[in-house]
């Protein structure tokens, strides 16, 4: 054999040597690789608060790119569920949905001043017949269609807001004044006229006010 043939043998045998032992490395470095996850420790339904009671952190043998890990614990991070997860579940990115995300929810108005999107509007529910209540301040209104808006509110209230949105519970807005802090209280007809009144109803008992 010549020596340039000898020398090309021994290159390319040099060189088959260093891949294997580059293939053999990998192979250790990703077998010992580890990853810190959270864990669910037993059964957790959509919308629940993401809690430290319901997971736990372990080990597991992967790459941190191997999957969408949730790195952030209860600790550091407010917010539920997104969907339903059963004991020993990974928790991923997407199965917690922050407590400050908004969602949307159609409701149906009565009597509403004229909305465009973007106006923010207080909402108030009809107990009686004579007697509003406020549930919902500096809401968002992302779509109008007649009788029929769309608001923004937080995912955290999204099951209460479709729940009213499906009532026949009469609802009415106005809207919001910026800055204004309004009282959650119920009020009814007669308060309302005695607010609005002042003070020349004062000496008035409530029924004489009633209309």
């Amino acid at each position: 054999m010549s020596r340039r043939r000898l020398a090309a043998a021994m290159f390319f045998s040099a060189v088959i040597v260093v891949v294997l032992a580059l293939i053999v490395y990998t192979e250790q470095v990703n077998a010992t690789q580890t990853v810190s996850v959270w864990v669910v420790t037993h059964d957790v339904a959509a919308g629940a608060p993401f809690s430290a009671a319901d997971v736990q952190r372990v080990q597991i043998r992967a790459g941190s790119g191997d999957f969408n890990y949730e790195i952030k614990g209860p600790a550091a991070f407010t917010a539920l569920f997104a969907r339903n997860l059963v004991v020993n579940d990974l928790l991923r990115n997407d199965d917690l949905i922050p407590v400050t995300a908004d969602s949307e929810v159609a409701i149906t108005v009565e009597d509403a001043p004229a909305l465009a999107i973007g106006n923010t509007v207080d909402v108030f529910a009809a107990l009686t017949s004579d007697q509003q209540v406020l549930i919902g301040h500096d809401l968002v209104v992302s779509a109008v269609s007649g009788g029929s808006i769309t608001l923004l509110v937080p995912v955290a209230d999204e099951a209460s807001w479709i729940a009213v949105g499906a009532s026949t519970v009469p609802l009415h807005v106005a809207l919001t004044v910026p800055g204004t802090q309004l009282a959650p209280a119920p009020l009814s007809a007669d308060g309302a006229i005695h607010i609005l009144c002042g003070t020349a109803c004062s000496g008035l008992p409530t029924s004489a006010t009633t209309p």
